[in-house]
């Protein structure tokens, strides 16, 4: 597939996190949550107590992790719907649950389940994990491990119920539909389908050695982002985003899931890229649109003709006249003016 850049813009720094959907992208920057379309234009901005570090999106709600604290807010204007729950040191991780609700794993350890609407509902003891990956229902969540390890684990007690082998991974995607991409120890990229006893399966792909730090599954497949602020497609390698040739590197990355993509920088630079049947139609529109400004020109350049050929009448200045009515291609008037100037026999 190939990507486009569409628009950029700038918002206010620091930028802390970026999540994106169907027709919009939510960032979190400088205490604000703020609300843009996918087309650039700005929707909202709602202030904070503290920078969001990481935001995910439910329905009609966001999820919100903030300094030590976890909210809910709405999604149609960024307003919070409760006062939401604070721990120790904070949350690391957060996931929205099927069927509504959240989880959020503590920096400190233990599992907590939150209602839709962010009311505290349980809490599971468990060791501090390195991310909440993905649900295979809506009681078993797999987790990325501090030992590298990926884990299948029961929400509700916080029991391990599997262990995807016993590889120890540097970086791993989140859970899509086809399943999730993982960095080993030697840079080489793996794309795994977890079952409820282990990995259905597990392939290494064909592909360069890679530092991912963020991923989106996008309709074409998936797209990196890089340590060193490239954006590519994978495994392909193809490249979205040169990275380190710009003088602000993309540090996080979202997509809508289909021809959409985001990147923002820690400084607020904000860009977004088309793909696809979204690129064509984008790159065909703005064919048209210079087509209709050549035409607009074209007719603004033919008006000052004939109003110089009128002048040039009213000047008497017959030769003139001629000059401009023939550029325009107006023969009539050509061999009218050269008759008035005695150019053309009656």
């Amino acid at each position: 597939m190939a990507w486009t850049p569409a628009w950029s813009t700038k918002i206010s720094a620091p930028v802390a996190s970026l999540t994106a959907g169907r027709g919009w992208c939510v960032v979190g920057h400088e205490r604000r949550l703020t609300l843009l379309s996918d087309d650039g234009a700005h929707r909202w901005t709602h202030d904070l107590l503290f920078t969001p570090h990481n935001v995910v999106a439910a329905g009609a709600h966001l999820g919100v992790l903030a300094a030590h604290g976890f909210t809910v807010h709405r999604f149609e204007d960024g307003t919070p719907v409760n006062e939401g729950r604070a721990v120790s040191r904070g949350f690391s991780s957060l996931l929205a649950r099927p069927g509504g609700g959240w989880l959020a794993s503590g920096r400190e350890g233990d599992l907590h389940l939150f209602t839709k609407e962010g009311r505290g509902r349980s809490r599971a003891a468990r060791a501090p994990v390195r991310g909440l990956l993905g649900w295979l229902d809506r009681d078993q969540v797999i987790v990325h491990d501090q030992d590298g390890c990926l884990r299948l684990v029961h929400v509700g007690s916080g029991e391990d119920l599997a262990t995807f082998g016993e590889e120890s991974w540097t970086w791993v995607s989140s859970l899509e539909r086809d399943g999730l991409l993982l960095r080993g120890a030697d840079g080489l990229l793996h794309r795994g389908v977890p079952g409820s006893s282990g990995w259905d399966r597990l392939d290494r792909l064909e592909s360069e050695v890679l530092e991912p730090t963020a991923a989106a599954r996008m309709s074409g497949g998936w797209v990196l982002l890089e340590l060193d602020g490239r954006i590519i497609m994978a495994p392909e390698g193809d490249m979205v985003h040169e990275g380190t040739v710009m003088s602000d590197p993309v540090l996080l990355l979202a997509g809508d899931g289909d021809e959409t993509l985001f990147g923002a920088s820690r400084d607020g630079l904000l860009r977004s890229w088309y793909g696809g049947e979204r690129e064509r139609i984008e790159r065909e529109a703005r064919r048209a649109l210079v087509a209709d400004g050549r035409r607009a020109a074209d007719w603004a350049q033919r008006r000052r003709r004939f109003d110089a050929a009128m002048e040039a009448e009213e000047r008497a200045d017959w030769s003139t006249a001629a000059l401009h009515y023939e550029a325009l291609g107006r023969k009539e008037d050509v061999e009218r003016v050269r008759r008035l100037g005695g150019d053309v026999d009656d």
